[in-house]
């Protein structure tokens, strides 16, 4: 019996170390899992590891992702003369980092290539940095560039060609213009993407097309033949652009405002499922109807309109577009909406989920989009931010047994009880026939218990239908 304990020990020694061993388990995992765990670090913290043990000094080496932040250069590590300037040593440090880091890398085919650069002096790296990264068969490629020079980055000619690109992303400072600066008999450049499927462009230049007969931002479209999900964001945007992009099923937009220059775009995007819209609605054209689309969220910018018409037409134009949408998010804002009637041009067949948000001056267009949704299954009311109570309350529309006859859900985030809150509600409660639940999200200091209370009064056309009050 004694035997038989002694054995058992000895066994249990052997499977388990001592309680102050420590065992280096990750160590022993497999290279390529390593790689893969070291690919979610920034390339810094990945290069940090090569301290570890002998195993692990030059695993970074092998991840085909890299992350370069200017922004992480720790300036008590540099050596600095009296006269020489802080800014200017981090940033000829960083460009040695990247230069580096680019030259150690003994994988073959990167896969993530993301510069974070605030330069102010030397903008010359990014050639050499760019053709490292095209011979290395990058396939995502992302910029996020400043600098408070008076000129912008121009990207170097390396950037216009690079066949195995899939996802591009521009930030910053940065000017796509290629045609400045070219020789009379040298053939005009142009941009050549052919796997490029998403392309996302933030606070970027994009000049007048006065003086040249094809703006670059055009000339990059039209290099991407296979491009699906396209975003951009300016607030230099000018002249008259037409965006022909068959392929395209994604579009976001954003920070586009009305000017007085000659400025129009027109969206020929005839594959698009999914369009987002922060703007002025007189600068968008669509080229025809959308019968792919399944979200919309359209944000217009409050604008001081002067001709009811001119605003009539634009709004009229950019629904007539979206008429086969499927889940839409719509927030008009201004105190220019009351004076719309019926800006819709026929029924929301496909329309199933609205989102709205109520500022108490456009409670009219509400009430009209609802007569247009016969199939509605979802409502979603918001409270703006800026909402005021107004004399422009709500007004219930004429009967109709298609009205919200299909509405199962019904949320309204931000609910306060005011008059024109409580008509809307009491109009929803008593029309939906199929409603299943009913969520009211109050305002901050609203007792959740009397609104509740207050709601339970109003009478239901559905017997099934949930109150919830949050």
């Amino acid at each position: 019996m004694a035997e038989s304990s002694t054995q058992s020990n000895s066994k249990r020694q052997t499977l388990s170390p001592g309680k102050d061993a420590v065992v280096d388990r990750i160590s022993s995992l497999p290279e390529s899992l390593l790689c893969h765990i070291l690919s979610f670090l920034p390339t810094k913290e990945s290069i940090a590891t090569s301290i570890l043990s002998t195993r692990w000094k030059l695993l970074w080496t092998l991840v085909p992702k890299l992350f370069l932040d200017s922004d992480k250069i720790n300036t008590s590590e540099l050596s600095l003369d009296e006269d020489e300037d802080v800014e200017e040593a981090r940033e000829i440090m960083f460009a040695h980092v990247v230069s580096s880091v680019l030259a150690q890398q003994e994988c073959g085919e990167l896969q993530t290539f993301r510069l974070k650069w605030q330069f102010w002096w030397d903008g010359s790296h990014l050639d050499a940095w760019l053709r490292t990264a095209a011979a290395r068969k990058v396939k995502e490629l992302n910029l996020d560039i400043y600098t408070d020079r008076d000129e912008n980055l121009k990207l170097p000619p390396s950037f216009f060609s690079c066949r195995t690109l899939v996802v591009l992303n521009l930030t910053g400072t940065i000017d796509i213009d290629i045609d400045i600066d070219i020789d009379i008999d040298t053939p005009s450049l142009s941009f050549n993407f052919p796997s490029l499927k998403i392309l996302r462009l933030v606070r970027i230049w994009l000049p007048s097309i006065i003086n040249s007969q094809e703006h670059s931002f055009l000339k990059l479209l039209s290099g991407c033949p296979v491009l699906e999900d396209l975003s951009f964001s300016t607030d230099h945007f000018e002249g008259e652009y037409k965006l022909c992009v068959p392929t395209l099923k994604r579009l976001s937009i954003s920070k586009i405002e009305y000017n007085e220059s000659d400025y129009e775009l027109e969206i020929n995007a005839p594959a698009l499922e999914y369009f987002e819209f922060y703007g002025d609605l007189r600068v968008i054209k669509f080229y025809e109807k959308l019968n792919n689309l399944v979200q919309a969220d359209v944000y217009p910018y409050d604008s001081d309109y002067e001709d009811e018409e001119f605003d009539r037409t634009w709004v009229f134009n950019i629904f007539a577009a979206l008429n086969n949408v499927k889940f839409l998010s719509f927030s008009p804002d201004g105190t220019e909406w009351h004076n719309f009637g019926n800006i819709y041009p026929s029924s929301f067949q496909n329309l199933v989920r609205l989102k709205f948000k109520v500022d108490g001056c456009n409670w009219n267009v509400l009430r009209d989009l609802l007569q247009k949704a016969p199939n509605l299954e979802t409502l979603v009311i918001t409270k703006g931010y800026d909402f005021v109570e107004s004399n422009l309350y709500w007004k219930e529309p004429q009967y109709d047994p298609a009205n919200l006859s299909s509405l199962t859900s019904f949320y309204y985030r931000g609910f306060k009880g005011l008059n024109d809150e409580v008509e809307l509600v009491k109009y929803v409660l008593k029309e939906a026939r199929v409603l299943k639940t009913a969520i009211f999200q109050v305002s901050s200091g609203e007792s959740k218990e009397s609104v509740l209370e207050k709601l339970s009064m109003f009478p239901r056309c559905s017997t099934t239908c949930l109150l919830r009050v949050e």
